[in-house]
């Protein structure tokens, strides 16, 4: 496989550079449309990715030789059915490839030998959906039926039949629909003859299609056709951090018009599993036994009064509560093979600490029964178990079941307040709880931990029952052989409240025991159905919004399909001519990874839209200064490459809206981007630090970062989602990692008028409050160009006191945390680092990110 790779890819690269040196028609062409021939050709090298030119065979224009400029904005919301193909080729045993096929087939009494037809559907170069596989048939009925999001520029929407094999596949035929001709008439049915590269037949292809575009309403954020209803039951509470501390500043927040009251989260899961009464499910990516929810800010004795979180289940457990722990298997944590793991989340540990107690305690592996043995490999290795639940019977509760939902993992390094210190809390209430992920640092006594900043939730009524049939889905999958260990919670009346509540999440058939009377509601590729209505939620939330959006994430990279833009890049030449001479298709060579999500194109697209039409329109986005760990590490820096790619993006799209509405602005008088960092007086013990590293400088300057972990977004003050999937491909796609999320608003009482200055915008404030250390009253418009102009100075100051080595005093010290994104934007939308070395403070890892040359990209996406 190797040697074909190689031989493959020389060729490839043979052909291109051949037609450019010597003469080719190729290099005349591009000679003629661009004027700079070399930085027409510098990103060729630059955005290179090798390793991925042999992904995927398909699909290529089979009606000319270069691209059609008059593309559409394809956005909306499309429907398509594929019901059945006739007639279509026989490609099996016609070749010796087929001949080897039927050697490692599995089944060994096959009697007919015949195509194994399925459809990929794209939108021009880019997959969108996928059918099931029918083996052993010409005229195959599928029947699905597909419901997806799209914000694709395209032409048409192309039809590829393929004959599945172990290994490889072979084209059957294709067909297509204009763009503009389903946008028109929004419902089309038809048969389509199939182009085929076989003789004597004649195929063809019944679907139908619906599109409904993008609509001018807005406000409407429930989902439809989704395996969990919205509920109109419950309550909601809503965190900033494992800790929340009083402050003078919630004074001068109003919920509902009263002062804001904080609430902290770990205190009230500590709460609710002591008042259990009949059960306590919890799911997580870590968990470790030996933390303590509940804490005392300046008395380290008195935290160790508080119980261990194992010790506390334990209890419950011996009191008669049935405790279930549902853990990620980390492939990498083995106790037999002596591997302490890779990113840390104690499972081991923690599966052996509750092994002779009556907590049951699961450590689940990724994925299972997937097509073949290296997928499973890769998928277990690649994926994870990412929801962060405590369901639990809290007799307090009027309704019974509380649900928490959201970022924090009851494991090491979560627990924070607002403070967000990195020297102060070592020996008090992080005594026993240090956490550090830059390399070098390791003084658990004297600091700097890793601040961390989280979102979280807690939900009461039918959305708690529904956040409890996520857990009995999965345990019925992880344990199937202990099903009875599942209490029966029978269902309670239920009355209406003002909130308005919705479960999301990201999950495939593998990871959870659906119910069949809801899988309609899931979508499905190769034939195996997940749910992404996490995905569907935050396009749905950013194509309703019609103010601002404020987002918080871990991470932040997506919608790769629109990274480069077509007709405008030298390497759609490149794409055609490899098409032209019959070669794999380059789109995941010069794309890269398969992210293409839709949520940072859509929030890019509201932006321009409301610009077209002359309103004001922001997006506040906070992320980490860069992912924790080391950021010059090949798989941080690819991460932040596919960051950057994706605020170029953005950036751009937003600048060529500005240019054609012809109006003074700047990029960033719409999109922002901010991280968090501290300042803080270090102890002596710093000073003896001599050694030249990161780590020590870092420690010397009283300078970290705050491990910006949350999963939150709010739109207008009116709705929020709040859970565990990060904004990437890993998160959004469904069938990589398994997430939770939830999605809430108040309407006003006995009518479904949104409210506006309720609990969905005191979080919001809240966390401004947090960030930016004071109060303002431009903060309540957060629309407005003079709130923007007015976060961008907070911001752009505190980050020139960040990256400042003067001594430490109150005037030097940022004011709060909030600190401008290291990049500088042009007018254009183009991109570059904003500091001189273009390095992070203290280290030499490039802001901007670098392209790993061996990293499997669906690692970092």
């Amino acid at each position: 496989k190797q040697w074909y790779q190689r031989r493959v890819r020389g060729s490839a690269w043979m052909l291109i550079f051949n037609q450019i040196s010597g003469g080719g028609r190729i290099r005349n062409w591009l000679k003629g449309n661009f004027s700079d021939w070399n930085a027409a050709m510098s990103d060729v090298s630059e955005d290179a990715d090798y390793d991925q030119l042999l992904d995927g065979l398909e699909p290529e224009y089979m009606n000319g030789k270069h691209l059609n400029p008059d593309a559409f904005y394809f956005r909306g919301d499309l429907k398509v059915t594929v019901n059945s193909a006739h007639n279509l080729p026989n490609a099996d045993g016609t070749n010796i490839k087929d001949r080897f096929n039927s050697l490692l087939s599995r089944n060994k009494e096959k009697k007919k030998d015949l195509s194994d037809p399925y459809v990929n559907i794209c939108i021009d170069d880019h997959k969108i959906l996928q059918t099931k596989v029918i083996k052993d048939e010409l005229d195959p009925v599928w029947n699905e039926t597909f419901e997806t999001e799209v914000s694709h520029e395209g032409t048409r929407l192309y039809f590829w039949v393929w004959d599945d094999d172990v290994v490889g596949k072979e084209k059957l035929g294709h067909a297509h629909i204009e763009i503009k001709e389903i946008i028109a008439k929004k419902v089309i049915r038809r048969k389509l003859d199939l182009f085929t590269p076989f003789r004597n037949c004649t195929p063809t292809l019944d679907v139908e299609i619906e599109f409904d575009p993008v609509s001018d309403d807005v406000g409407e954020f429930e989902l439809t056709r989704t395996y969990f209803p919205l509920r109109h039951t419950g309550e909601v509470r809503l965190y900033q951090d494992a800790c929340c501390l009083p402050s003078p500043l919630h004074q001068q927040i109003q919920v509902h018009g009263n002062p804001l009251l904080a609430h902290s989260a770990w205190d009230d899961i500590s709460d609710s599993i002591e008042n259990a009464t009949n059960f306590i499910y919890i799911t997580g990516w870590s968990m470790t036994h030996n933390i303590r929810l509940k804490r005392d800010q300046n008395d380290a004795q008195k935290t160790k009064s508080y119980a261990q979180l194992g010790d506390l289940l334990k209890e419950k457990a011996s009191n008669g509560v049935q405790v279930l722990v549902l853990l990620w298997d980390e492939p990498f944590n083995n106790e037999e093979l002596a591997m302490s793991g890779v990113v840390g989340t104690n499972d081991e540990v923690t599966r052996i600490y509750f092994s002779n107690s009556k907590v049951k305690c699961v450590l689940a592996t990724r994925q299972k029964n997937k097509r073949g043995m290296l997928e499973t490999l890769v998928s277990n290795t690649s994926f994870s178990h990412h929801q962060k639940t405590v369901i639990c019977d809290d007799s307090r509760v009027s309704c019974g079941t509380v649900a928490y939902v959201g970022g924090l993992d009851l494991t090491v390094g979560r627990y924070d307040d607002q403070n967000h210190t990195l020297f102060k809390s070592c020996k008090n209430q992080h005594q026993d709880d240090f956490y550090q992920t830059f390399p070098g640092i390791a003084s658990s006594d004297h600091g700097p931990r890793q601040p961390w900043h989280d979102v979280h939730s807690r939900i009461t009524g039918e959305a708690a029952q529904d956040v409890l049939a996520n857990f009995t889905e999965r345990w019925k999958i992880e344990a199937p052989k202990d099903v009875s260990s599942l209490v029966t919670c029978p269902d309670e009346d239920q009355l209406d409240s003002n909130w308005r509540i919705q479960i999301y999440r990201s999950i495939p058939v593998d990871a959870a025991l659906f119910d069949d009377n809801k899988k309609h509601t899931l979508l499905s590729k190769h034939g195996r159905r997940y749910e992404a209505s996490i995905h569907r939620a935050y396009v749905s939330g950013v194509r309703n919004a019609e103010n601002f959006l404020y987002i918080e994430n871990q991470y932040f990279l997506g919608s790769a399909h629109t990274w480069f833009e077509k007709g405008s890049h030298n390497l759609d030449v490149v794409q055609n001519y490899l098409k032209d001479v019959k070669i794999f298709k380059p789109f995941s060579w010069y794309h890269s990874p398969r992210c293409n999500h839709l949520v940072p194109v859509e929030i890019s697209l509201q932006i321009c839209e409301m610009i077209e039409k002359g309103r004001r329109f922001t997006a506040y986005i906070l992320v980490p200064l860069f992912p924790e760990g080391d950021p010059s590490a090949p798989h941080i820096q690819e991460i932040l490459f596919w960051q950057t790619k994706t605020m170029a993006m953005m950036y751009r799209k937003i600048a060529k809206a500005i240019r054609r509405a012809n109006i003074d602005a700047h990029p960033c008088d719409y999109l922002n981007f901010f991280c968090l960092g501290k300042r803080e007086a270090p102890p002596d013990a710093m000073q003896m630090l001599t050694a030249d590293t990161s780590a020590n400088k870092m420690a010397r300057n009283g300078r970290g970062m705050i491990y910006v972990h949350s999963k939150a977004m709010v739109v207008d003050d009116i709705y929020a989602i709040v859970g565990s999937a990060n904004i990437n491909q890993r998160s959004m796609d469904g069938r990589r990692d398994t997430e939770i999320a939830m999605g809430c608003w108040e309407v006003q009482p006995n009518t479904e008028n949104l409210v506006t200055d309720g609990h969905v915008q005191g979080l919001r404030k809240a966390l401004w409050v947090e960030h930016f250390g004071v109060y303002e009253d431009i903060f309540e418009k957060p629309t407005s160009i003079e709130c923007v102009r007015r976060v961008q100075e907070l911001a752009s100051k505190n980050w020139e006191a960040y990256i400042s080595n003067r001594p430490l005093t109150e005037d030097s010290a940022p004011k709060g945390h909030i600190l401008s994104y290291p990049i500088k934007v042009s007018r254009h939308g183009e991109l570059s680092a904003a500091t001189p070395d273009g390095y992070f403070p203290d280290t030499t890892a490039p802001i901007l990110g670098t392209k790993s040359s061996y990293l499997p990209s669906r690692l970092t996406v």
